[in-house]
């Protein structure tokens, strides 16, 4: 196992990144459900935890980034930019 640690800017008033930051988490899913077995949102919905095969990640945002934190299987660090880069797209949507 590898650890993540991924933070993105988002560049959005704090309601645009709450409203993108739930449309990436479902945009996830539906893009990778055969990995993504369990989503458990917080109470406030600023933070989500993803788990599946291998893998538990925390996602989470602030005023200014977008987090993702886990542990992931090995391969998946070499993935690690274009997760970035998937995060970033989805949130300037």
């Amino acid at each position: 196992m590898a650890k993540l640690d991924i933070a993105v800017e988002h560049g959005q008033t704090a309601e645009a990144a709450r409203s993108n930051f739930e449309k990436a988490i479902l945009a996830a899913q539906k893009q990778y459900g055969q990995y993504i077995q369990r989503v458990e949102w917080s109470k406030d919905r600023e933070a989500a935890d993803l788990s599946g095969p291998g893998f538990a990640v925390r996602l989470s945002f602030d005023d200014r980034k977008v987090y993702a934190k886990g542990t992931v299987p090995m391969i998946a660090k070499v993935i690690e930019k274009p997760i970035k880069m998937f995060l970033a797209r989805v949130l300037k949507k």
